[in-house]
C-alpha cells in the first residue's frame, strides 16, 4: 500500500505540473505552437528550426480554415512539453488503475475508484485535442480547465483514503463550522478559477482574434464577469482571515491551521499576480503564477475538507 501512496502522490505532483505547464502555454500564447494532435507538425519530436518544415506548412496545418501564425520554435516546444508531462501523468494514473487490482480482495473500491481517474484523463486527452482542432475555442478551454480541478480532487480524495486505511487512530470530532467554512471556501474558488478562465479567454478574443483591443485598454473593454472575479477576491479573502482566527482561537487542530494558512498565502500570491495583471497591461510573466496558486490554493483547501471530514472510511 505504501508503493502505491507514493504513486498517487507523484501523480498529485504531475498534475500540478500539468496545470503549471498549461499556465506557462496560455500566458506565452502558445496554444497553438502545435498545430496538430496528437504529433506536432506531423511529427513525434517537433522540429527545432523552419527549415525543417515545408515551404507551404502554413497552408498544410490551417486549423478550423484559419492560417497558422508563423513558426516559432519556443512556442512549439512549449506546447510539447506540456502535452509530454501529460502523457506522463496518464501513464501515471494507468499505473494507479492496474496497481489497484492489487487491493481488491481486501479494497474492492479501489479499481472502481481509480478507473474513474483513467477515464476523466482519457476524456481530459480529447478535450486537448479538441483545444488545438478548435483554434482555442472559450468554452472548451473552461472544461478543460474543470476537468484538471476534478482530477486534481479525485486524486488528493484517493491520498486520504488511502491513508486512512493505514491509519487506526481515533478520529478527531468533526468541527462542523470549520467544515462548512471550508467547503464554502473550495466552492468560491473554484467559481474564481472558471471566471478566471473566462477573462484570459476574453482578453485573447479582444487582442488576438478581434483586434479590438490592446494590452492597454483591454481592461475597459472586458465584460461584467471581469469585475465579478475582481470582487470575488475580497470575499474568499475575508473568510480566509475569519477561518484563520477561527483556528487560532480554537488551537485544539493545528494541521487545519496550518493548512488553512498555506492556502491562504496562495490566495495572497494569486491576488498580488493579479493586481499586476489588472495594472501592468497583463505581461506574460504574471499570467502562470496567477493560475498556478490559484489552482494550489484549492488543493490545499481540500485537503482541508478532506482533514476535518476525519476518516473517509466512514463516508
Amino acid at each position: 500500500m505504501r508503493s502505491f501512496q507514493r504513486l498517487v502522490s507523484l501523480c498529485i505532483i504531475g498534475t500540478y505540473l500539468v496545470i503549471l505547464a498549461g499556465a506557462v502555454v496560455r500566458g506565452t500564447g502558445s496554444g497553438l505552437g502545435c498545430p496538430d494532435w496528437p504529433r506536432c507538425f506531423g511529427q513525434w519530436v517537433p522540429p527545432m528550426d523552419i527549415h525543417e518544415l515545408p515551404d507551404n506548412y502554413k497552408e498544410i496545418y490551417k486549423i478550423a480554415g484559419k492560417t497558422i501564425a508563423d513558426f516559432d520554435p519556443f512556442k512549439t516546444w512549449t506546447e510539447y512539453i506540456n502535452r509530454l508531462l501529460g502523457v506522463l501523468l496518464g501513464l501515471g494514473i494507468v499505473t494507479l488503475f492496474l496497481k489497484s487490482f492489487g487491493f481488491k480482495e481486501t479494497e474492492r473500491n479501489l479499481p472502481w475508484f481509480c478507473g474513474g481517474l483513467l477515464f476523466i484523463i482519457l476524456i481530459q486527452g480529447g478535450v486537448g485535442a479538441l483545444v488545438v482542432s478548435t483554434h482555442l475555442k472559450p468554452y472548451i478551454i473552461t472544461v478543460h480547465m474543470f476537468l484538471a480541478v476534478l482530477l486534481l480532487f479525485g486524486l488528493l480524495y484517493l491520498k486520504k483514503y488511502c491513508q486512512d486505511l493505514q491509519d487506526t487512530a481515533i478520529v478527531p470530532q468533526i468541527d462542523a463550522k470549520a467544515l462548512g467554512l471550508s467547503k464554502i471556501l473550495v466552492s468560491l474558488t473554484f467559481i474564481q478559477i472558471l471566471l478566471g478562465t473566462q477573462v484570459r479567454q476574453e482578453v485573447d478574443h479582444l487582442i488576438r482574434d478581434t483586434q479590438l483591443a490592446n494590452h492597454e485598454t483591454v481592461i475597459s473593454q472586458l465584460g461584467w464577469f471581469f469585475y465579478i472575479h475582481r470582487s470575488f477576491s475580497v470575499i474568499i479573502v475575508s473568510v480566509f482571515l475569519y477561518l484563520l482566527f477561527y483556528f487560532h482561537r480554537s488551537k485544539y487542530n493545528r494541521h487545519a491551521f496550518f493548512l488553512t494558512l498555506m492556502s491562504f498565502l496562495c490566495v495572497l500570491t494569486n491576488v498580488t499576480s493579479g493586481i499586476i495583471l489588472n495594472y501592468f497591461q497583463f505581461p506574460s510573466s504574471a499570467q502562470p503564477p496567477h493560475l498556478f496558486f490559484g489552482i494550489l490554493s484549492i488543493g490545499l483547501t481540500y485537503g482541508l475538507v478532506l482533514h476535518l471530514k476525519g476518516s473517509l472510511l466512514e463516508d
